[in-house]
């Protein structure tokens, strides 16, 4: 079965609610969407918040970093015991000092791709990666449209995987709602946030998704 991770960056009250109401699901993961304001144009859940909010929670944190430096964020959660993985960006560089120094911790790291970023881009590091995270809209926005295109890259990923016999695994964030859910067959993660998040019924979405 497909797991979910949830993203709680668009919420109706507050995210120490939201967060709450999640944990009352059986949603596999929280998704955590950190923005430096640089990588992307919004600023939210800096390490404060994301410590305050999550920080023994029961469930397993995705975290997901939009930020144009990841050390310092990193190493300000690195005593987190919830953390399942951190996910950089493969667009802002040093891509295999931040994957060793989140494996050096101890984390699963993770591997986001952009909407103009193509799956050959990141062949090189397909063998130090836990996860690749596509992005099915250009990140820093919840509440967007699919891109299209982004969706072959399901594929792609799986039959380079299955070509050099890796064990990364295929997340998908952006768009993603009970429409589009039919053309995403394939991922091992599905991520949503403000179809589930926005809604009167959090369980009944994620069991959707699923």
């Amino acid at each position: 079965m497909m797991k979910t991770s949830i993203s709680i960056t668009k919420v109706k009250t507050t995210r120490e609610d939201i967060v709450k109401e999640l944990l009352n699901t059986n949603t596999d993961y929280l998704h955590i969407d950190m923005m430096d304001g640089k990588f992307v144009t919004n600023t939210q859940l800096l390490p404060k918040e994301v410590l305050s909010l999550c920080d023994g929670v029961d469930r397993k944190l995705d975290i997901h970093m939009m930020v144009v430096d990841p050390i310092k964020y990193i190493r300000e959660l690195q005593f987190m015991t919830n953390i399942n993985n951190i996910t950089i960006h493969s667009e802002i560089g040093n891509t295999n000092y931040y994957l060793e120094c989140i494996h050096s911790l101890g984390f699963k790291a993770g591997l986001a791709i952009n909407p103009d970023t193509e799956v050959n881009k990141i062949l090189q590091y397909l063998d130090d990666v836990d996860i690749v995270l596509i992005m099915g809209v250009f990140p820093g926005l919840g509440g967007q449209e699919i891109i299209p295109s982004t969706i072959n890259k399901i594929k792609e990923l799986q039959e380079l995987r299955e070509k050099y016999n890796l064990s990364f695994e295929i997340e998908f964030d952006g768009g993603v709602n009970k429409e589009t859910r039919p053309m995403l067959e394939g991922l091992d993660t599905i991520v949503s946030g403000s179809y589930v998040c926005l809604s009167d019924d959090i369980q009944s979405r994620i069991n959707e998704l699923r």
